[in-house]
């Protein structure tokens, strides 16, 4: 509009254009520190064309209440300041009237209609000055040449070396107050506080953890940081200070800080100097004593995404790697929260992100953004789903989806058939261990034969804390001659105890004086070959898919943490707290029955034999015959039947027989009861894959009778 009205030309305008955007800042700014135009022109030059008036913030008495309607961060966000209230109407002035997003920014912190006045930047410092009593420092920042901001986004803060001297400043700030304002709240925008909030962040930022705990209590409130995965007490507060230092928080992820009744989530994205630029996923919940927060630092910086770096022995990178360059398939990475999943993924598709494939990713939180990978934020609220994205997805044309978790069969369904067409689909599920992921997309509704004609790969893992390498020492706690008995119980293997040396950290400065310093990974990886696709459409135990997965050459979790002890990269300690020993826990009768192969019309068992083996579909199907007559149809691969005879020692009281080709493993009856006391995931599947098959029967018994019934012929009357 300027330049068309012969205010500015083309080419002043385009030099305007180009430094806002460069700087990051408004073009009204731009245009005023190129000279190219007077503030105050530009103030009146809006007015005419918006129809809206010109006002002097200088000239007016504006009432306190309506200066705390708008907290300072959001008025200075926008270049916004709150002249007066009435009749639920806030006037607004403003220094870009065409800012939208600040109209809808302050009206849903304050809930009132917004009414846009004019003023000019000049005039709306003088007030935050004046008003919002901002320090000498703030003030003149706002008179920098453009060329001096850092065109990073976000709150910029500085590090703090001593917050114990902040936390005395704002604790002295309370002791001055007055007793009831100290029962509410300390200013979120007192000094003290903001300064002690930006120590307890940078502090954060600098010592590299994870999250930021913010927990009161009845008579204490504390900071507490997750390092390498351990919680550890930072901060001891004075009580008083907790609704302020909350509230500011609140206002950096723009929350409603008078809203402290329901769970809220938010976002903060904070500057250290002028390069480094931090997210900090927030988390608010009320408890009994005020709010608790936890803040997840979500530092790019820190962001590991090289496969080679995650910590995979040879044997398994190689798997993994191959894995992930199939051309389709579903690769499952599974474990607890913070176990290392998104890392892991997102290393995955980073590899292969290249021009050559189309690559979308749903995610709950998106936590980083990648360049050339279409990254969308799942939100139930608004009907966009884990399951929803997939589904627009399949009509996106890519080769690789990754999605964040399966949660339910509906997401469970589509990205099996999304693998099963030539997709490349990675996912997440929280489960202990490679086998028991298989029970678990099984339990959700998928068939056995889907889940096995789609898996390409599972892996599970767990992080564990890394020795420090500047105070690494041996562990004086074990003696491997004295303690060879309860090693090998732990896991380790005889040929493991040679020359092993067992290591932990003294501690130093470079640690914290905590032995640690990082984290690795403990893995378990099941290839899914031939062997593991028949042992899961068979629906096998956990237990026994276990011993096929680990007879192919999977290794546990244990083994892969206790070969991180004998590196001495990791201690015992954190390899037992974080994995388990899995023993063998099968018979050999169970772990490796004969397998049987019958053609069409083969009889398997026999009305009236005592033999009194039992057996498990394993493929094709079967039927039941009672006195020459079908009533009943086995079908479902990993039902067993055949039990009746061994359970109530009787002769066979059925004829079953091959339907097509299949395939069974026969069992030893005299086996039977010590299945059923001992393995109860065995019992469970034997007990209900009978009752089903005596219902079916029922049913189609009644239904013979029925047709018997109506076939005989009713005698004649008086007959």
């Amino acid at each position: 509009m300027l330049r068309k009205e012969g205010q500015i030309t083309k080419e002043q305008l385009d030099e305007a254009v180009a430094l806002s955007k460069k700087a990051g800042t408004t073009l009204v700014r731009a245009l005023t520190a190129l000279d190219v135009i007077e503030p105050e022109n530009i103030v009146s030059f809006a007015s005419r064309q918006l129809n809206l008036p010109v006002i002097s913030i200088s000239e007016l008495m504006i009432n306190p209440e309506t200066i705390s309607l708008v907290q300072y961060d959001l008025a200075k966000q926008h270049m916004v300041f709150p002249v007066r209230v009435a009749a639920k109407v806030l006037t607004l002035a403003m220094a870009d009237p065409t800012n939208t997003d600040a109209i809808e920014e302050v009206h849903n912190a304050t809930q009132l209609s917004i009414k846009s006045v004019i003023t000019t930047e000049k005039d709306i410092v003088e007030a935050y000055k004046k008003y919002y009593k901002i320090s000498p420092e703030e003030y003149q920042s706002f008179f920098k040449k453009i060329g001096e901001e850092s065109e990073e986004t976000g709150v910029e803060i500085k590090e703090i070396d001593d917050i114990g001297s902040l936390v005395s400043e704002a604790a002295e700030d309370v002791e001055a107050g007055d007793e009831e304002e100290i029962k509410d709240e300390l200013s979120a925008d007192a000094a003290p506080i903001i300064k002690l909030v930006n120590g307890i962040l940078t502090k954060a930022i600098k010592l590299k953890v994870s999250d930021i705990h913010i927990e009161p209590y009845e008579k204490s409130f504390r900071v507490r940081y997750r390092l390498d995965g351990a919680l550890y007490v930072s901060l001891n507060l004075p009580l008083q200070i907790k609704n302020a230092l909350v509230s500011r928080l609140k206002i950096l992820a723009s929350l409603n800080i008078a809203e402290r009744r329901v769970p809220q989530d938010g976002r903060i994205k904070l500057r250290l100097g002028k390069k480094q630029a931090v997210d900090f996923r927030v988390s608010c919940l009320p408890t009994l004593f005020g709010e608790s927060m936890v803040l997840r630092i979500l530092d790019k910086s820190n962001l590991n995404v090289d496969l080679g770096k995650l910590g995979f022995s040879p044997e398994n990178f190689a798997k993994f790697n191959k894995a992930i360059k199939n051309p389709f398939g579903l690769v499952l990475v599974t474990g607890p929260t913070g176990s290392g999943k998104t890392t892991t993924l997102y290393s995955a598709v980073n590899a292969l992100n290249n021009v050559d494939n189309k690559i979308l990713t749903a995610e709950d939180p998106v936590e980083f953004n990648f360049a050339g990978i279409n990254q969308v934020l799942v939100r139930n609220e608004v009907g966009m789903t884990f399951a929803a994205a997939l589904k627009a997805f399949l009509r996106q044309d890519p080769e690789i989806i990754l999605v964040g978790e399966i949660r339910d069969a509906e997401t469970a369904e589509i990205a099996i058939k999304a693998a099963m067409t030539g997709h490349l689909v990675f996912s997440t599920l929280h489960t202990n261990d490679c086998p028991s992921t298989v029970g678990r997309i099984i339990d959700i509704g998928i068939p056995g034969y889907m889940v096995s004609s789609a898996l390409t790969m599972i892996l599970s893992q767990r992080l564990m804390r890394r020795i420090c390498a500047e105070c690494k020492e041996a562990d004086p706690a074990w003696d491997v001659e004295r303690d060879r008995k309860k090693l090998i119980e732990m896991g380790f293997f005889e040929d493991d105890l040679k020359d092993l040396k067992i290591m932990k950290g003294k501690g130093c400065p470079a640690c914290q004086g905590k032995g640690y310093k990082g984290r690795v990974a403990a893995y378990e990886l099941m290839e899914v070959n031939e062997s593991i696709k028949q042992a899961i459409t068979a629906q096998l135990p956990e237990d026994q898919l276990r011993k096929v997965a680990m007879k192919e050459g999977m290794r546990t979790l244990r083994q892969d943490a206790l070969s991180k002890v004998r590196a001495g990269i990791t201690t015992l300690d954190e390899a037992l707290k974080h994995t388990v020993h899995v023993k063998e826990a099968l018979p050999q009768y169970l772990l490796t029955p004969d397998e049987l192969t019958f053609e069409n019309g083969d009889m398997i068992i026999k009305e009236g034999n005592t033999d009194t083996t039992f057996y498990q579909l394993i493929q094709g199907s079967l039927v039941i015959k009672k006195a020459g007559a079908v009533v009943a149809e086995i079908s479902q691969p990993g039902e067993y039947f055949g039990e009746m005879s061994a359970l109530m020692n009787k002769p066979r009281n059925a004829t079953i027989i091959s339907k097509g080709k299949s395939r069974v493993k026969a069992f030893p009856g005299d086996k039977l009861r010590e299945t059923l006391e001992n393995y109860p995931e065995i019992a469970y599947k034997v007990i209900t894959s009978c009752l089903f098959r005596l219902n079916s029967a029922d049913r189609k018994l009644a239904e013979m009778a029925k047709k018997l019934a109506a076939l005989q012929v009713k005698p004649v009357a008086g007959a």
